[in-house]
């Protein structure tokens, strides 16, 4: 049974990050999608795929049911030059369709529904070299602090990210982890740690619920955090209260 549950592990680990270039630098990418000379990139994240997200997080929103939006956010990587930001564009790009997607003080963004451009089988695109960004799905439940995370967020930010990545899994690998999983929910599966990036260095991060406390997994350069998805210990409204460097 325990090794039947690395290798289920293992597949989920690796069903994830072939997510191309994919969203977290640590377990999962993020495939960052370029226009450079008005040309369009073959590298590009397609907006159907990203419809699998917004379409897991209306159906799963009863983890974060105070979440309005569902948002994507990018963080610059270690090979961005200074100030990659300041000129940053996001944009819906086919051969039909230039849909401008705006950008937040946070750089996050969130993607339209648009008919037109799933039918143009169009791109999520930056003006700028994909290896520079990385992004995950941001979800952010109202009332909870700005410097905490709350479990069902994450949670459900899991959701969207595993049913984007499904995208690019041949049918066969899918079935194969649906099969050892007894589940086609990849993120309900109890020995799944998610890797969360921290805009700040962290010292140490606690999992709360109650009297329940449990002191999580930091990475050695403070920025990464592992988070036990299924621990039935702690309810969706678990907060993640964060010691800073």
């Amino acid at each position: 049974m325990a090794g039947k549950h690395f290798l289920s592990a293992a597949l989920l680990a690796a069903a994830v990050a072939a997510l191309p270039a994919a969203a977290a630098e640590t377990e999962t990418g993020s495939e960052q999608v370029v226009v450079i000379n008005g040309s369009r990139s073959p590298e590009m994240q397609p907006y159907r795929y990203m419809l699998s997200g917004l379409d897991a997080f209306d159906s799963q929103h009863a983890l974060a049911p105070d979440a309005q939006q569902l948002r994507f956010r990018l963080h610059a990587k270690k090979k961005a030059p200074a100030g990659s930001f300041d000129n940053l564009v996001v944009r819906l790009s086919g051969s039909e369709t230039d849909i401008p997607v705006p950008l937040a003080e946070d750089h996050s963004f969130t993607l339209p529904r648009s008919a037109e451009a799933e039918r143009d089988n169009a791109d999520v695109v930056l003006n700028q070299k994909k290896s520079y960004y990385g992004w995950m799905p941001d979800v952010r439940s109202a009332g909870v602090p700005a410097d905490m995370r709350r479990l069902g967020d994450i949670r459900l930010e899991c959701r969207v990210l595993v049913a984007i990545a499904k995208n690019y899994i041949p049918f066969l690998v899918r079935a194969t982890i649906n099969t050892l999983m007894l589940t086609t929910d990849w993120c309900s599966f109890k020995d799944f740690d998610m890797s969360m990036r921290s805009d700040r260095a962290i010292a140490s991060a606690t999992l709360v619920d109650g009297t329940h406390r449990l002191e999580l997994k930091v990475g050695e350069d403070g920025k990464n955090y592992s988070v036990p998805l299924n621990d039935k210990a702690y309810s969706n409204d678990a907060l993640i209260e964060f010691t800073f460097e």
